[in-house]
């Protein structure tokens, strides 16, 4: 018999498409789920932000700053780096507006993964984020599925 978490792990290794959006402008991004490298990698580069902004306030005078108390700014770019990184693998139905020249084209994997870098583009961060909390949060109720259904078969049930 198949185990369905041999399903879920593909889906953390391979991504998932969740679509995301508001109903007039919905598109799908292909993501994995918070794995331990994207959250190791997030966890360091919160670090070495707030090193860098700590080193800028010991010269004029400011406040330290932690991985906990980086301006919303800063933490949205670490956030978008790592999680193009390890998590965000492709986009689909979301395009580039017409030009002058020509139609509308896709945007691709790795021009949306450079986007959700930027501060410009926040809110597609935000729904990166929504990506791969969905995708981690399928992983998790799969876990939980699993988990019961191999407590039922051991107690008989």
């Amino acid at each position: 018999m198949a185990s369905l978490s041999a399903f879920r792990r593909a889906a953390v290794s391979d991504g998932e498409w969740i679509t995301v959006g508001p109903d007039e402008a919905k598109f799908e991004i292909k993501s994995r789920g918070f794995t331990s490298l994207y959250r190791d990698t997030l966890s360091n580069l919160r670090h070495k932000a707030a090193a860098k902004l700590s080193r800028a306030a010991i010269r004029s005078g400011g406040t330290l700053v932690t991985p906990d108390t980086l301006p919303p700014s800063v933490d949205d770019a670490v956030q978008g780096e790592a999680l193009a990184a390890h998590c965000t693998l492709d986009v689909r139905g979301l395009e580039w507006p017409a030009e002058d020249d020509g139609p509308p084209r896709p945007v691709t994997g790795q021009e949306f993964r450079d986007m959700i870098q930027q501060e410009e583009y926040r809110d597609l961060l935000v729904l990166a984020l929504q990506a791969a909390i969905q995708v981690t949060s399928n992983r998790d109720a799969d876990q939980e599925t699993a988990a019961k259904n191999s407590s039922t078969a051991s107690n008989g049930f």
